[in-house]
């Protein structure tokens, strides 16, 4: 698939209470996030009128859930949802659905999400089959508002795989379970 599943992200059977862990943090991590972006937000309220209209934006992104992409997102008031479509190398293709909450109402924007990112690799030959992955990711980073409609950002997110199906067919290794960390920027602009 690509060069970020390695066999070195690939974990074996862990011992009972490594599991109970990795189902505490799979579960209650994301439920934590997720309370976060759906609170309402106090800071929000004390930004400007007409916060609550929604947004289109568009742009390219570098790095994070593939080497280039294109990102959309639609955004009302202090939160968000990110459809961002990448690749790694053109024999992939990645779709990360990612809900985000922005904090203050300066030009600078930090943000915290939560999302899913799924990635399918092209078989490279007839014995072959698509391989397949899900991903949790737990994006945090800024978005910074340059000028008028225009804006840059940075994330680094964390991803933690949660199925997988390998492109060759004999290979059963269960998917590790360690937290990736992937750096990502982006420029949008509303059309």
């Amino acid at each position: 698939m690509s060069h970020c599943f390695t066999s070195d992200s690939v974990g074996h059977h862990s011992p009972p209470r490594r599991s109970l862990r990795r189902i505490g943090r799979i579960v209650l991590l994301p439920a934590a996030v997720g309370l976060l972006t759906l609170a309402p937000s106090p800071i929000g309220a004390q930004s400007s009128s007409g916060k609550d209209d929604m947004e289109f934006r568009i742009g390219v992104t570098a790095g994070g859930i593939g080497l280039v992409g294109l990102t959309f997102e639609f955004r009302w008031g202090d939160r968000s949802i990110d459809a961002n479509l990448a690749t790694f190398g053109f024999r992939d293709v990645s779709l990360a659905v990612t809900g985000k909450q922005y904090f203050g109402g300066g030009d600078l924007q930090p943000f915290l999400g939560i999302g899913l990112w799924s990635v399918a690799a092209l078989p490279e030959d007839a014995t072959q089959r698509t391989g397949k992955t899900l991903l949790l990711r737990i994006p945090f980073g800024a978005d910074w508002n340059l000028v008028g409609d225009h804006s840059l950002g940075a994330s680094l997110a964390l991803n933690e795989g949660l199925w997988i199906q390998r492109a060759d067919p004999l290979d059963d290794t269960p998917i590790g379970h360690r937290p990736i960390p992937l750096p990502g920027f982006y420029y949008r602009a509303k059309p």
